[in-house]
């Protein structure tokens, strides 16, 4: 059983499937896909069954059915990935209570390390780097979520060196997400601790080493940008260029006309999907789901996060880390349109669920 869990988790954490797909061709990715969704389900029928997070469900419900009615593409698709939502939803849940935060961390690191490896050995001109995660704020996400399960290791060595590392990677993304949200991760933790200074301590070392390296070749006006913090003269032209309210604001006609059941599926996001005379991508899945399936499954999903950081909250000085991850989870769905397929995001939203609803079950009395 153990041999299925680590392949969906390997495929799932370090997005495999997409990686082929993109750099190896639609066979490969396509069989990864497969394999994926085959284990998972091998996965569910031998192991201990649990409960799916239906408030997931039900979002995946009210947002495929209405945005289907103003779809415009190709049947198939919708089909597809309407189906793949559905099948991950319902049978991830058992993945859940098998999984060490180690296993986490340590997948994490390794997938973090992918974008190291490609900062370092196949740099480009872009010089915003992903490693397996292709695009660079997922790949941001993907190092935060990992450095927010190194704050629960018990080594602390151990931890100090997830956290470098993992610190070290997503600074290659040159994410704006990624450093907003790691500044902000750091200074809760020492609300927590004042011994996770130490976490600060580690940021600014990382820092310096990139800044002092000639080892990464990174995008000139971010990596410059970055630099100008440290100075007299911030470069805050660069810090805001391109900044995602800018591309919100494109959509505030269609948004206006689709409150109710929206524009359809994908077609807030950009493309070859654009419907809406947005050629770019709304960058935020609550304005997506918004603007593509109407106001019902949009409530749904704020409820959803709203609920995770506020019952995380309440436990912070008990699982510090549930409040960090709520917060990851939280931000980023405001930067991206990948949610329904982002498999990462949906797990660690109903890992976290399946958590705090563990902490809020009452133990049975002892006599």
């Amino acid at each position: 059983m153990k041999v299925f869990k680590y392949i969906v988790l390997l495929i799932m954490l370090l997005k495999l499937d997409t990686f082929s797909l993109v750099y190896f061709g639609a066979t490969l990715g396509s069989l990864l896909s497969a394999a994926f969704f085959g284990c998972l389900l091998v996965y569910f029928f031998l192991a201990e069954k649990q409960k799916p997070f239906w408030p997931l469900v039900l979002l995946g419900i009210f947002y495929f059915f209405i945005s289907a009615f103003n779809f415009t593409g190709v049947d198939q698709e919708f089909i597809t990935d309407s189906i793949k939502f559905f099948l991950f939803s319902l049978l991830i849940a058992s993945l859940v209570p098998n999984t060490t935060r180690l296993e986490f961390a340590i997948i994490l690191l390794i997938g973090g390390l992918s974008i190291l490896v490609n900062a370092i050995s196949f740099p480009d001109q872009y010089g915003r780097y992903s490693g397996f995660y292709i695009n660079p704020n997922t790949a941001g996400s993907v190092t935060l979520i990992g450095y927010v399960f190194a704050f629960s290791m018990k080594n602390k060595k151990l931890k100090l060196l997830f956290q470098f590392l993992l610190i070290l990677c997503g600074i290659m993304t040159l994410s704006r997400f990624f450093i907003l949200v790691l500044v902000l991760i750091t200074l809760l933790s020492m609300v927590y601790s004042r011994y996770n200074a130490i976490g600060a301590a580690i940021g600014a070392l990382v820092l310096v080493v990139v800044i002092t390296s000639g080892d990464f070749k990174l995008n000139t006006s971010r990596f410059n940008a970055l630099q100008s913090i440290f100075s007299d003269d911030v470069d805050t032209q660069t810090i805001s260029e391109e900044t995602r309210d800018e591309t919100w604001a494109l959509y505030k006609e269609p948004l206006m006309n689709g409150l109710l059941v929206g524009n359809g599926y994908k077609s807030f996001q950009g493309h070859e999907y654009d419907t809406v005379g947005v050629s770019v991508g709304v960058h935020n899945s609550y304005l997506m789901t918004l603007g593509e399936a109407g106001i019902i499954p949009f409530l749904i999903l704020v409820s959803i996060y709203i609920t995770l950081l506020i019952k995380s909250a309440k436990r912070f000085f008990e699982k510090p880390e549930y409040f960090y991850l709520a917060v990851v989870l939280f931000g980023y769905l405001m930067v991206s349109h990948k949610y329904y397929d982002n498999y990462i995001i949906l797990f660690f939203t109903i890992w976290l669920y399946k958590q705090l609803e563990k902490q809020e079950t009452p133990k049975p009395l002892t006599t």
